[in-house]
């Protein structure tokens, strides 16, 4: 064993008598080749694991002797494997937090003591800091559990992994025949009418995730004492204690324990996309739909993410033969700032075996930036319920995040362990510091915006009916080329017809009324001749509305018809688009959509370059002459397909019933191709999917995080 000989604070602990409690329960396990020993309060069910070496002096601890009679005979007996004086303190401290120590009355305890109130009051500060996630125990299911186990392995032990593998098959094929369904079905998981269903949903689900995890605990020997409810931001979840597997020496087995959850998770998803497939619309198809959503998210994006504490986070433990994975992780790299920034070479490292050192690296720094970007979205879940309780809950995670690890670094500073070199560290601490903030503050990073949008010939016109009338007969179909004046459409003109028939009618008599006018009552003449001029004027208008039911090319090119002879015979809207003539003489020009908040910066600076990349031709950059940001805002997208349900990054009106009238006002983009760009190996067919990279000026890290804050402030909760 490793550490100081000794120690300063021996002397208050060196007379006490301490034992392990009878209580206590030993078990062995190997990690990576190497032998531990678990301890466990047959109580409590709490854990401990040490090593064999410092089992070896722990279980020469009895109340007849005192604890430095206890390590002089360790001393003699194993003199190279004995502890050191400071490592007993703290194994002696570390156990009686656990409750695994037994005191007698004789004896100083004070510095036990003394470190046990600091480790319960990190303890209660990690506890008060988690405030939005909390446990609260209800029942003990131990024996439930044990029934449902006993009930089990009467089946075949084949059977269970066979309906898994099947369901597993099925839902899979499911998914994958009906992958666009499914992804225009996926916009409505949060409507308003569709969450209570889907929090019943992830409450039952989330209760069998759990007895699964008992179950498997229960299956291998392990009690499960403890089901009850946590409090995740305020949502009650079920929750199920399995902490008993941690002390099974199979490793496979502790995996399967923290996987059963993801497992029966994945058949949930797999048992809901069949269902979904297989009923119509209605509360059972909702629900099965609500399942497969949330089985297969749930088990992709949380439990089965091992960056986050949840499940894949111990199976990943377990894999590797690493415990406290994430905590060596932290320590690897307090260790690596400790030995080689501040120069202390005293500084040991957190790694027993040499192949750990690249996971440690590697997992540490992207752990936490997976966890800043969870944490966000969780402020702005709870800011959007109440905002008050979400800036308590911004300050308490930038404390934990940020300002609790710097404040650790000062003291760590300020400390003993870096007087011998304390030039260096203050040296190594403040170039870090000062480098941070040239970063920050002063060098600015390229900057570009990337907008959505599709191609369109620069000339082209849209084919509107010109009123409420009956689709007569298509003369053309899409895809042809026309000429300008060609006819295009006739519409039913019967109605207006009539209409013409009858006011003309209407003008033959105002013209005899006229007539009679001049030779016996003269006074009504200029009333007559006006109603006679109106009268005319609105039969000019009706002839001129009957010639536009002939719908004609406006000019020369390729005609797309929206509307075509399937809809003849159908009653048309006025207004409606029928169809669009596309100049293809007048080349190609991209026209593209922008959130108000990201056309702030095009309105603040020109774009000094501009690149467009097609689907389908995205190894090809297509150079753009000239963009320009139309001034006003609009509504209406220029193509179904930048909306959700075209697969776009706009949200739509739930209304809209062509997917093209977007949630929330936005810009339009349009940049002109040069000439080059349109030679004939790109293809370029009007109607194609593409993004535009317009390269700005570049800005510092500051400059667009004040920025991003201060929109999605004044965006989400209208601050000024």
């Amino acid at each position: 064993m490793s550490g100081a000989i000794y120690s300063d604070a021996w002397y208050k602990i060196a007379g006490s008598r301490v034992s392990l409690l009878p209580g206590v329960r030993v078990s062995r396990q190997v990690y990576r080749g190497r032998a531990w020993v678990v301890l466990e309060d047959g109580y409590s069910h709490r854990f401990f694991r040490i090593t064999p070496e410092a089992y070896e002096f722990v279980r020469g601890l009895r109340p007849d002797i005192t604890v430095d009679e206890a390590w002089q005979a360790c001393i003699r007996e194993r003199p190279e494997r004995a502890p050191g004086q400071e490592e007993v303190v703290q194994l002696l401290s570390q156990l009686h937090v656990s409750n695994l120590l037994h005191f007698s009355e004789s004896g100083d305890h004070r510095e036990i003591a003394l470190r046990v109130g600091k480790t319960r009051q990190k303890e209660l500060r990690a506890k008060l800091l988690s405030f939005l996630y909390f446990r609260i125990p209800v029942w003990d299911p131990d024996n439930f559990l044990g029934v449902v186990d006993g009930a089990l392995r009467r089946l075949p032990q084949w059977l269970l992994p066979a309906i898994w593998i099947l369901g597993m098959l099925a839902g899979a094929y499911v998914v994958a025949t009906h992958v666009e369904s499914i992804a225009d079905r996926s916009q409505g998981v949060f409507a308003w009418t569709n969450l209570p269903w889907l929090y019943a949903c992830l409450a039952v689900m989330k209760m069998v995730h759990e007895i699964c995890h008992g179950l498997a605990c229960k299956r291998f020997g392990g009690e499960v004492h403890s089901f009850g409810l946590m409090f995740l931001v305020t949502t009650p979840l079920p929750y199920v204690d399995t902490t008993a597997s941690w002390s099974f020496p199979n490793r496979w087995h502790r995996m399967l324990v923290s996987g059963a959850g993801m497992i029966v998770d994945l058949f949930m998803a797999a048992l809901g996309a069949v269902v979904w497939a297989v009923t119509g619309p209605g509360l059972v198809n909702s629900l099965a739909f609500n399942v497969m959503m949330i089985g297969s998210v749930s088990s992709i994006v949380f439990n089965g993410n091992p960056l986050l504490r949840f499940d894949a986070y111990y199976v990943l433990a377990d894999f590797l033969d690493i415990p406290n994975f994430y905590q060596k992780a932290q320590q690897y790299w307090m260790y690596l700032a400790d030995r080689y920034l501040l120069g202390s070479h005293a500084a040991q490292a957190p790694v027993d075996e040499r192949g750990e050192r690249l996971w440690f690296a590697l997992y540490a720094p992207v752990s936490f930036v997976y966890r800043l970007l969870v944490s966000s979205a969780v402020i702005l879940l709870v800011m959007d319920l109440w905002f008050g309780l979400g800036v308590v809950v911004a300050a308490i995670t930038l404390h934990m995040l940020l300002l609790g690890p710097l404040w650790k670094g000062l003291v760590h500073l300020a400390g003993q362990r870096v007087q011998a070199h304390r030039a260096r560290a203050w040296g190594g601490a403040g170039l870090v510091v000062a480098a941070l903030a040239v970063i920050v503050f002063w060098v600015p990073f390229p900057h570009s915006i990337t907008a959505q949008g599709v191609l369109q010939h620069s000339r082209e016109s849209v084919l509107f009916a010109p009123m409420d009338a009956k689709l007569d007969r298509a003369l053309m179909g899409n895809g042809q080329l026309v000429s300008k004046s060609d006819a295009l459409m006739w519409f039913d003109d019967a109605a207006i017809a009539l209409e013409i028939e009858q006011t003309q009618l209407e003008l033959d008599e105002l013209l005899a009324f006229q007539r009679m006018a001049v030779v016996n009552r003269v006074a009504d003449l200029r009333a007559l001749e006006e109603q006679t001029a109106a009268k005319r004027q609105r039969l000019q208008d009706l002839r001129d509305r009957r010639s536009d039911l002939t719908l004609r090319a406006p000019h020369d090119g390729l005609y797309v018809a929206t509307e075509g002879w399937e809809r003849v015979g159908s009653w048309i809207p006025r207004g409606a688009v029928l169809g669009h003539v596309l100049d293809q003489s007048s080349g190609f020009q991209f026209v593209a959509v922008i959130t108000q908040e990201r056309a702030r910066e095009l309105f603040r600076s020109q774009p000094e370059q501009a690149v467009l990349r097609l689907v389908g031709q995205a190894d090809q950059d297509i150079a753009v002459e000239r963009v320009v940001l139309v001034p006003y805002q609009r509504d209406r997208l220029p193509s179904a397909a930048l909306g959700w349900l075209g697969g776009g990054d706009l949200p739509v009106k739930a209304d809209s019933s062509r997917g093209d009238v977007a949630a929330e006002e936005f810009f339009e983009i349009r940049a002109s191709l040069v000439a080059g760009a349109q030679r004939q190996e790109l293809s370029l067919h009007h109607g194609l999917r593409g993004a535009v990279r317009m390269a700005l000026p570049g800005r510092t890290l500051y400059e667009r995080l004040a920025e991003s804050l201060q929109q999605l402030l004044q965006k989400r909760y209208q601050f000024a």
